[in-house]
């Protein structure tokens, strides 16, 4: 074997230096478009551009609010995919993180009202040119309820099934100023207002769950 790669050496060794001599002139050719053909055209526009971009994020919310009277924070979870940069689709959830007493159930438990919302979020940045600092306005769509619950009860898989909770429907519009970090970091200050309908149980009404929300979020994920 080894006699006979000596002996075709030379023809390998010619054929080599033709491929190196030949292969730019190809390049070059395969490189030039067709007559007709624009240089750089990669096929057909694309509908949102050939610069589109696709982001995420997620964060924790934490928000004054004022509901039943009572002055509190709302603590949340949101997470959106972000399209260019600008436009983001995702879900949020909130609670409340003050309780509110309630009768003592049958055999004399001590029972209180938890409250909480989540729903589908759509927002849309408005951004300055050059600057870390820019706007975004966006709205919550979706249902919250006021569950009636044990003080100490741990279980809360129950809550569905004893029809023990008034479950409403929400929007919450809002305008949130950001602020860049870092490429993955950012903070917001938020501020909106939480519409309600249909809370009709426990003595309640949207005038006791309706309220102004202003407060603050930290988020991760590719801006």
């Amino acid at each position: 074997m080894l006699t006979s790669l000596i002996r075709w050496q030379p023809s390998l060794v010619a054929f080599l230096l033709a491929a190196a001599l030949t292969t730019p002139a190809l390049a070059d050719s395969i490189a030039d478009p067709p007559p007709g053909q624009a240089v750089g055209d990669d096929g057909p526009p694309l509908l949102f551009g050939d610069d589109f971009d696709v982001g995420g994020y997620g964060g924790l919310d934490v928000m004054y609010s004022r509901m039943f009277g009572q002055d509190g924070a709302i603590v949340g979870l949101s997470g959106a995919l972000l399209l260019d940069h600008r436009l983001s689709l995702g879900v949020a959830a909130y609670g409340w993180t003050n309780s509110q007493p309630a009768p003592p159930d049958a055999l004399g438990n001590a029972q209180s009202f938890e409250t909480g919302y989540a729903g589908v979020t759509l927002r849309y940045a408005l951004y300055l040119p050059n600057s870390p600092v820019y706007l975004s306005v966006g709205t919550l769509l979706g249902g919250g309820a006021i569950a009636l619950v044990d003080r100490d009860h741990d279980d809360y898989d129950d809550f569905e099934d004893d029809g023990r909770e008034d479950v409403f429907a929400v929007v919450q519009p809002d305008v949130t100023l950001h602020a860049n970090l870092t490429r993955w970091m950012r903070l917001g200050v938020t501020a909106g207002y939480r519409f309600t309908s249909s809370v009709d149980d426990y003595g309640y009404d949207e005038g006791d769950v309706n309220g102004v929300v202003i407060g603050g979020q930290l988020q991760f994920g590719a801006f």
